[in-house]
């Protein structure tokens, strides 16, 4: 269990560096410990429910629950609008918001779900890159 666990957790962190890198290099460290975090708690959580063996005395979805919650209160900090009346940082708590449920994933044990959605999510950043530039382009500005 021990070793599994260091490998879930591990995981965690590398895909929590990878979109966070991706999604903004300022904040890439708060991807990582909230991927690796939200992946301990489920793993916590889940390890717990088996210990107990009792379904009436806990439920292992509720500290992963609690966890989405917390991750909106975080969220919320990295959204603001600019002077020019536009809302920044959405994208950013978007991504966090994906990085909290793939550490989630990654604790249940699915890590080849979570490294498939972590496939998609980069053929989605980079789907919208080039049709953001070509758009532009298109545009002229």
């Amino acid at each position: 269990m021990l070793i599994s666990s260091l490998i879930k957790i591990l995981l965690a962190g590398i895909i929590g560096m990878i979109v966070g890198i991706i999604s903004n290099r300022s904040t890439a460290r708060v991807f990582v410990m909230v991927c690796m975090g939200t992946a301990l708690l489920t793993i916590v959580s889940t390890e717990f429910f088996k210990m107990v063996s009792y379904p009436w005395f806990g439920d292992p979805g509720r500290l992963s629950a609690q966890a989405i919650s917390a991750i909106g209160f975080i969220g919320t900090g990295m959204i603001w609008i600019s002077e020019n009346n536009e809302v920044e940082g959405l994208n950013v708590a978007a991504s966090l918001w994906l990085t909290a449920i793939l550490g989630m994933i990654i604790g249940v044990g699915l890590q080849t779900v979570s490294i498939t959605a972590l496939l998609l999510i980069l053929t989605f950043y980079w789907l919208l890159d080039v049709a953001i530039k070509w758009n532009r382009r298109r545009n002229g500005s």
